[in-house]
């Protein structure tokens, strides 16, 4: 999107030395809520046994702190990413309208990675008896689908219902400040949340899930 590249070369000349987002001066906006006790809290998705085609390995990015997928020798032309940080300034607040959502209790800048979408992963055939085959390529409620499919040749869909990171309590909206971006390193997919706009601190992140979402 070139008014998102616009941004990212933006940030590039205000802050040639990376910054850690987490080291940044935290405000006390809102009060903050606890995890809720139906949901597993989680880092990484539950393969359940579903497994990736291996890519193969690339040569490091030489990126420094910040890895700018616009001009990251890895990600140019393929979706490929070194190992990214998951940040632990965005918490749990109460909304008015959507019930519980994420607001950064810090400044964020286009980029700043919030956290990997976080679930269980699931498998679905890519042809069902009698349907075309788009016909299960639809992302509604917390199943996120993944571009890349199994090994299998099966969808993926990795399942936040039940178990996820903060990133399952980002909430859908029109006007949205972040993004979802899959990434993979070896055979490892995962989907990201990422910052596309800068916003400051008690902002609520959202991103944009879909139609069906």
């Amino acid at each position: 999107v070139p008014r998102v590249k616009q941004r990212l070369a933006d940030l590039r000349d205000r802050r040639p030395c990376y910054l850690d987002p987490d080291l940044k001066e935290i405000w006390d906006v809102l009060q903050e809520v606890q995890w809720s006790a139906n949901i597993q809290a989680t880092q990484l998705c539950k393969s359940n046994s579903v497994r990736f085609p291996d890519i193969g390995s690339f040569d490091p990015c030489q990126c420094n702190g910040d890895c700018f997928g616009d001009v990251c020798s890895n990600t140019v032309d393929i979706d490929v990413l070194n190992e990214t940080r998951t940040l632990t300034t965005p918490k749990l607040f109460e909304t008015e309208r959507v019930g519980l959502g994420v607001n950064t209790t810090t400044d964020l800048d286009v980029n700043d990675v919030v956290g990997e979408y976080c679930g269980g992963l699931l498998e679905f055939p890519a042809l069902v008896e009698g349907k075309p085959a788009q016909a299960v390529k639809q992302n509604s409620g917390y199943p996120l689908l993944y571009n890349t499919k199994s090994t299998k040749g099966a969808y993926v869909y990795v399942d936040a219902l039940a178990c996820g990171s903060i990133t399952h309590f980002i909430s859908h909206a029109g006007d949205f400040n972040g993004a979802l971006f899959e990434l993979q390193t070896w055979s490892r997919v995962k989907v990201l949340v990422k910052m596309i706009n800068d916003v400051k601190a008690g902002t609520q992140i959202a991103v944009h899930y879909g139609e069906e979402r």
